[in-house]
């Protein structure tokens, strides 16, 4: 095993690893069961990385080289000792393989989102890794920005002096480039896409959907709680590649209508060269923005919306539009991210780019 791995030895203690952790500048913690086939060759993709920070790899930022982390791993069906260690850290929670990565020793990234900040949830693969770390590692310490002075602060580098902008075309602009970013598959953002089952698709409807439909940037399931029934019209705020708008086509049946509407011309492309290539004819995809709906009064039975309407400049104005496309009686399935009054927003979450993800 390279140097670059360290396994966390069966007499460690929650106080040496974290006596550990702060003497680092920057840790990476991976806890594995080795009864799970994807731990090892997880592990070894891991150690692939020494490469890429020795030799000038692709774990660069806008901001320069990033910092080569110290990675500890943690076997938790190796002894209890080891799996009630990775549990005080707050990884496992059941699953199979985990991590967290850590700066001067303060928790900033985990994929299980406990003990985070930001309770995001990511999934354990060695691209979720590999983007997490040279967006921390990439972030300064000090006030500063490390971004070139003629640089896109906002996509470059989250934790700059680059907050939220307040004027609404910015923050359309600027979400729109992410989410263009996203489905072009260029850089210029931070997005990490989610695996769909954490955020409640069954594998029966990932498969449905399509594996191009579903670029993992929701943060839930509408449809499992909208209750669309057959003849019905439904309509998708911020639709994207289509995923819920095809989950839709299906309950909706021949007699039905789904209507998704998305910003963002690239996205709306995706989305209706996906649609061109399934047998669904009740769909259809608009360009618009979501607070000025390409929709006429009365036309929604159901409208839904996936972790969207928290973008908007102007979400009164949203929700205006949703009651003015709604029939009588219809109805609002919305999944969506609020702030909670008691926490405050990480400086590198305070960015048009960081919310689109």
């Amino acid at each position: 095993m390279p140097a670059f791995l360290r396994y966390v030895e069966q007499d460690a203690t929650i106080a040496s690893i974290k006596s550990e952790l702060s003497s680092s500048l920057l840790s990476l913690v991976i806890a594995v069961a080795s009864y799970a086939a994807e731990c090892e060759p997880l592990l070894a993709e891991v150690a692939k990385l020494e490469r890429d920070y020795e030799f000038g790899g692709s774990l660069h930022s806008c901001c320069g080289p990033v910092v080569k982390p110290s990675v500890l791993v943690i076997r938790t069906d190796v002894s209890d000792g080891l799996k009630h260690l990775a549990l005080e850290l707050g990884l496992g929670g059941g699953k199979a393989s985990s991590f967290q990565i850590y700066k001067q020793g303060k928790l900033v990234m985990g994929s299980s989102g406990l003990g985070s900040e930001t309770g995001e949830q990511i999934s354990t693969t060695i691209d979720a890794i590999r983007s997490q770390l040279a967006c921390v590692s990439a972030q300064k310490t000090s006030n500063s920005s490390c971004c070139p002075p003629t640089s896109n602060a906002a996509v470059c580098c989250p934790s700059g002096n680059a907050d939220a902008p307040t004027d609404p075309a910015e923050v359309l602009r600027l979400v729109q480039q992410s989410y263009a970013n996203t489905v072009n598959k260029s850089n210029g953002g931070c997005c990490v896409s989610v695996d769909p089952q954490l955020t409640g698709y069954t594998p029966q409807q990932i498969i449905q959907a399509g594996k191009d439909a579903n670029l993992g940037l929701g943060c839930g399931n509408p449809i499992s709680f909208a209750n669309i029934k057959p003849g019905e019209t439904v309509v998708d705020l911020g639709s994207g590649a289509g995923v819920d708008c095809f989950l839709a086509c299906a309950l909706v049946g021949p007699t039905g209508q789904v209507i998704g509407v998305d910003m963002t011309p690239d996205m709306i492309f995706k989305a209706r060269r996906n649609a061109s290539n399934r047998k669904d004819t009740n769909v259809q995809f608009r360009l618009g923005e979501i607070e000025h709906l390409p929709i006429p009064d009365n036309t929604a039975d159901c409208v839904i919306s996936n972790c969207v309407i928290n973008l908007s400049p102007d979400k009164p104005q949203v929700f205006r539009e949703i009651y003015r496309i709604l029939k009588p009686g219809g109805r609002v399935a919305i999944s969506d991210v609020v702030v909670r009054p008691s926490k405050i927003i990480p400086r590198r979450l305070r960015t048009a780019e960081a919310l689109a993800c």
